[in-house]
């Protein structure tokens, strides 16, 4: 049995597709999870690395950003120390900080009342404008213990800021240095910088300070609503962050705080610049992975090649035994469990074409032992046909003779049969016989008393007459052996004790028969038999057929001629005795009147019976016809229940009827439907001691269809198929007791025939009967009666 595939897309697949897909799938997996497993790995690697190195980057710029502007402090500071120096010997000291400091614009000096005294650049000594600065912010917060740093500003060289620094001693004036902060973009620039990296400054508020691309400061552009500079507020210390340009490109932040400053350094670079390195790498694993995945298709291919090219090779061997081809050799040469199936395969093939020799062998001889069964089973059946169809005894006889002949390849047969009168062997039946020796052999008669035939009678078996030629006492032997027989099967036809004849087969060639042309014989020689007593018998009852029906017909004549001449007398015995109830020959006592009653009684019952007898007599010898006519079967009904009322009345009983109004006008014998329904109502009411009888009538399809339904004891089913038979009635005590000759429902049922109609009964013990009555609402003519 084929089980159904529960590996979906394996079910239907070649094992070489099989071996490649599982292969390559296992393959892949591997390869994909440990690929997967090393790139997640080395992306979290390369970007913590990433992420340390630009952070380190913006630290180190951050530091060397403090750096510079420590050393412009340390500068000025230096300046400012050197109180009991001269002013000249103080301007050649800002000369040469000027000198050795590029990001030092210009140098002033304030009076202890914030009056300048003293203004040099990088062009030398400027003119003393005596300017007033006592109100300015530089004056105000100026001290000697650190250096105070003015706010950003913007002029037409760049952004600028002012240092000042309280001079040492009292009273001190203060010194104020203009930086500018353009310089601190070769500290910006000086970052080893990745592909799109760049870096700025800003301050507190996100005002740009410094930038690595010089035009940004041109713009200014206000740097707070970036959100690596706005986040800034909640995290002020350094951080690495994903954030975002002024073109709103993604970009990877590092910031770091110069903390003397109050001001914030970022170094950014674009994130696809910033990943470039991971995506490279990622790349290149992808391209070796692909790299793999060819690798292991092309083993898989090679593997389930060199896996499925031996299983296909015993696959085919397999089809080509499946074909019948078992002279094909599977070649596997592998050195495994292969091979040997393979091997294996081979020796089954070798075996099968031996096997299946010898069954062509066996399957001929049987095909020939069918063919000749079912030669005999033709030949047997033909034989029984003929039995069944015909009484004719030469015709069954010529087709047993016929059929013996074919069946068991003899050339000749005939069928005696023997006369216990004559006491002699007579030819009944010859074929494939010479019409010469046929007519030889029927001038010739022949004695059972003589040789083989006797032996056949008395052994009553099957005699084989190999050589005829060395049976001497083989009936006619010699117009045998002229006509050409060497060999003969004599078999007996066995009546019942008696012997009917024989059956003789005959072969040109000499020999015995086989064993099952001799029980066909057998079979064929009781065949003959059955046909023979067949005939025997027919012939017998077609006899006693003549005899019954010349007997019944004189025994119709009798009751018909009998019934007439006893209701004759009767009819007077029933006039007197009425005249004599009704006092015509004056009074007679009671006891008299009482048994004039009896015999009234049992006059008209012994009335009624001739009445049945002469009918049924009638029926059977042809004589009685019905009057056609015109009816009411409502009247018809009616009738019959007033005639019948009071018999139930008597008995308790009730009659109740069921009639259709709109009943057609019937055309039929009214008298004989009349007495149909008497007969039954009047079974009916005396077989009933309790309950009642029901009338139902009704018209349907062009028929009356009548039911006489009652409560009575039932008739059990053995009765009901002979109830309707003539002087039939059923066997118990109650029908005892009823009395009645068995003739009413016979007679009701021709009556019912004879109209074109059926009547039927239906009933069980202990239920009570129904008799239907159906027939024609117009009868046209009389029908023969069953």
């Amino acid at each position: 049995m084929k089980l159904p595939s529960r590996l979906g897309w394996f079910g239907r697949r070649s094992l070489f597709g099989k071996y490649v897909v599982t292969f390559v799938a296992l393959v892949i997996s591997i390869l994909a999870l440990s690929g997967a497993t090393e790139m997640w790995f080395t992306y979290g690697d390369r970007k913590a690395e990433l992420l340390h190195t630009q952070m380190e980057k913006a630290d180190d710029a951050a530091q060397r950003v403090e750096q510079f502007m420590a050393e412009i402090e340390r500068q000025i500071n230096w300046t400012t120390r050197a109180s009991s120096i001269s002013l000249a010997q103080r301007r050649d000291d800002y000369a040469l900080i000027l000198q050795h400091t590029p990001a030092l614009a210009q140098i002033s000096e304030l009076d202890p009342k914030g009056r300048e005294i003293l203004r040099m650049g990088r062009a030398g000594l400027t003119a003393d404008p005596q300017e007033d600065f006592s109100t300015s912010a530089a004056f105000l917060h100026a001290n000697t213990s650190a250096a105070w740093f003015g706010p950003v500003t913007f002029t037409h060289r760049g952004p600028t800021m002012e240092i000042a620094m309280a001079l040492a001693g009292k009273p001190a004036g203060v010194t104020v240095a203009t930086v500018e902060l353009k310089f601190l973009a070769d500290i910006l620039n000086g970052i080893q910088a990745g592909a799109g990296m760049y870096a700025y400054i800003v301050d507190a508020e996100g005002n740009l300070i410094a930038h690595t691309d010089s035009s940004m400061l041109v713009h200014r552009p206000h740097l707070q609503r970036l959100p690596q500079v706005a986040a800034l507020a909640k995290a002020p210390e350094g951080t690495v962050s994903v954030g975002r340009s002024l073109d709103g490109q993604s970009v990877l932040a590092a910031s770091a705080p110069i903390p003397s400053m109050q001001w914030w350094l970022f170094v950014e670079q674009p994130l696809a610049d910033a990943y470039a390195p991971v995506t490279d790498l990622l790349g290149r694993l992808f391209i070796i992975l692909l790299a793999a995945l060819v690798l292991c298709i092309g083993a898989g291919l090679i593997l389930a090649r060199w896996m499925t090219v031996p299983i296909q090779a015993v696959r085919d061997g397999a089809a080509h035994l499946a074909e019948g081809n078992f002279s094909h050799k599977i070649e596997v040469r592998t050195g495994d469990e292969i091979e040997d199936l393979a091997d294996d395969f081979n020796l089954m093939a070798s075996q099968l074409q031996d096997s299946y020799a010898k069954l062509e062998q066996k399957v001929e001889e049987r095909t020939r032992d069918l063919e000749r069964s079912v030669s005999e089973l033709r030949a047997l059946e033909e034989v029984g046909l003929a039995l069944a169809a015909s009484l004719n005894l030469n015709e069954v006889l010529a087709t047993i003779v016929v059929r013996s002949v074919e069946v068991t390849g003899a050339h000749g047969g005939a069928i005696y049969s023997f006369d216990p009168e004559r006491r002699a062997f007579n030819l009944a039946e010859a074929y494939g016989l010479d019409p010469d020796f046929v007519a030889a052999i029927r001038e010739v008669r022949i004695r059972r008393s003589h040789g083989l035939l006797s032996e056949v009678a008395e052994r009553k078996i099957p005699i084989q007459i190999p050589h005829i030629a060395a049976a001497r006492d083989f009936p006619l032997r010699g117009a045998t052996l002229a006509a050409g027989f060497q060999s003969a099967l004599i078999a007996p036809l066995i009546g019942s004790a008696e012997l009917l004849g024989v059956l003789v087969i005959e072969r040109r060639e000499a020999g015995y028969f086989p064993d099952n042309t001799v029980a066909l014989i057998k079979t064929l020689a009781n065949q003959s038999v059955l046909a023979m007593s067949n005939a025997k018998l027919f012939e017998q009852v077609q006899e006693k057929n003549k005899q019954l029906a010349i007997a019944n017909e004189h025994k119709s004549l009798f009751f018909a001629n009998m019934s007439h001449e006893l209701r004759t007398p009767l009819n007077a015995v029933l006039g007197y005795t009425e005249l004599m109830q009704d006092g015509i020959y004056g009074d007679i006592p009671e006891r008299a009147k009482q048994v004039l009653a009896r015999v009234q009684t049992n006059g008209a019952h012994l009335l009624s019976l001739i009445n049945d007898v002469l009918d049924i007599s009638k029926i059977e010898a042809g004589e009685l016809s019905l009057s056609l006519g015109d009816y009411s079967l409502r009247a018809v009904i009616e009738t019959v229940v007033n005639a019948t009322g009071s018999l139930a009345q008597a008995k308790g009983l009730r009659i109740s009827t069921d009639i259709t109004p709109d009943l057609p006008v019937g055309h039929g014998d009214e008298r004989r439907l009349t007495q149909v329904l008497l007969n039954i109502i009047s079974n009916a009411i005396k077989f009933t001691d309790k309950g009642g009888v029901m009338i139902r009538a009704r018209a349907s399809g062009g028929d009356f269809k009548m039911a006489v339904e009652d409560t009575g004891p039932g008739i059990a089913p053995e009765d009901q198929a002979r109830i309707f038979e003539a002087f039939h009635q059923v066997d118990s005590t109650i029908t005892k007791q009823k009395g009645g000759t068995g003739l009413g429902l016979s007679i009701s049922k021709r009556f019912v025939e004879m109209h074109g109609g059926t009547i039927s009964l239906t009933s069980a013990l202990g239920e009570g009967s129904t008799f239907r009555v159906q027939i024609p609402v117009r009868v046209d003519r009389q029908m023969e009666a069953a």
